[in-house]
């Protein structure tokens, strides 16, 4: 079967981004340090489902037979496409839509919480309240929250069919555990088949526990104690907000540290925070409009709107591993075949491109901060 060069470069962008992936995993097992991983693991299905339905992806088009085993009855094919949507935090849902959905859910864990009380614990939560709303942080900067996470896995959220959110947490771990296992299993798949696994160092290590990790509770849907997202915008609008500020967070101040900064995948990543988190801000600003900050966020879609176009091929192939809308002649050198599609698409040196993406993430989350009227203690 004949392979265009174009398909060429798109999988040796692909392969270079899964032997990044896969070694991060390496080393995040490998920690012997007394933190909980977990967590950290959670934050990465997106990032795993991406790299994974890439490689479904090419070969599906190119009518190569994969097969992906299914989990407890789900398809791991929806999963992998459902977890990878998760990154977006509904930006590509009309804002009324994603706000909804939000506001639901948040309820129905609230709801959940208090299922198997006795009349005891009842009691207790009746005068002193029920916290609903866990914050993870690294050096007291949120980097998820139980909303956002809940998002990666919500093809396998139907609060209806548990009786506790006990029971669900325990199944739903147990379910993380194993689709994680399953894409690690087929990112090794990959790299065995392309005779790279020795481009893997199996003895490094991460150790999480310098980077202060900790996890909070907070008062969210109870009105009256809640202490956290207490902006003046609807808290379902807050909710979307934060989950976008914790997402750029996990990006820019997690996974560096367990991920060299200067690898595709981590640039990848970054772009696609980013602009997640622009095509949000422009949702909200135009159904509730901000007078002290509405200048301020129009600049970050302008600046947005200068390197991604509404039909952007830099934004499309962003998202998506095929490359397609360019000419393979922009492409010369295997180990800089990312940053020469950035620097041909941006018209910008790729440095000074990434230079930029990191600054506006920075206004963005120092806006969201304040918009959002971020609580700490």
């Amino acid at each position: 079967m004949e392979i265009s060069q174009l398909d060429r470069i798109s999988y040796s962008i692909l392969l270079q981004e899964t032997l990044e992936l896969r070694q991060v995993l390496q080393s995040i097992v490998n920690s012997q340090d007394t933190i909980d991983n977990s967590n950290v693991f959670i934050a990465f299905l997106p990032i795993m489902s991406s790299v994974s339905l890439g490689w479904y992806d090419l070969f599906t088009k190119k009518d190569i037979k994969i097969e992906i085993p299914d989990i407890e009855g789900y398809s791991s094919v929806r999963l992998l496409k459902n977890c990878r949507i998760g990154l977006k935090l509904y930006c590509d849902q009309k804002i009324g839509k994603a706000t909804k959905q939000l506001k639901k859910s948040s309820e129905e864990i609230y709801s959940l919480l208090k299922t198997d009380y006795n009349i005891f614990q009842r009691l207790v939560v009746s005068m002193l309240g029920q916290c609903d709303f866990g914050v993870f942080t690294i050096n007291k900067l949120p980097y998820g929250n139980t909303s956002q996470l809940f998002l990666y896995i919500s093809d396998i959220i139907n609060f209806e069919r548990y009786r506790s959110l006990g029971v669900w947490e325990i199944e739903a771990r147990k379910f993380v555990f194993e689709f994680s296992k399953l894409l690690s299993q087929f990112i090794n798949t990959i790299i065995d088949s392309f005779a790279k696994s020795n481009m893997i160092d199996k003895d490094s290590q991460t150790e999480l526990v310098q980077f202060n990790f900790s996890y909070d509770d907070y008062f969210l849907i109870d009105e009256k104690r809640r202490n956290i997202l207490r902006g003046n915008l609807p808290f379902e609008v807050q909710l979307q907000l934060f989950n976008i500020v914790c997402q750029n967070n996990f990006i820019t101040n997690v996974l560096p540290k367990i991920l060299q900064s200067s690898s595709f995948l981590y640039n990848r990543t970054k772009i696609q925070t980013y602009l997640v988190s622009v095509n949000t801000i422009k949702k909200i600003i135009n159904k509730f409009p901000n007078e002290k900050y509405q200048k301020q966020l129009k600049e970050i879609v302008e600046v947005k709107e200068i390197y991604f176009d509404k039909d952007s091929v830099l934004r499309n192939n962003i998202f998506h591993y095929k490359i397609e809308g360019v000419d393979d002649s922009i492409f010369s050198i295997p180990e800089k075949y990312f940053y020469e599609f950035i620097e041909f698409n941006s018209r910008v040196e790729f440095n000074d491109f990434m230079q930029v993406i990191s600054e506006e993430i920075d206004k963005i989350n120092e806006i969201i901060y304040q918009l959002i009227n971020f609580y700490e203690d």
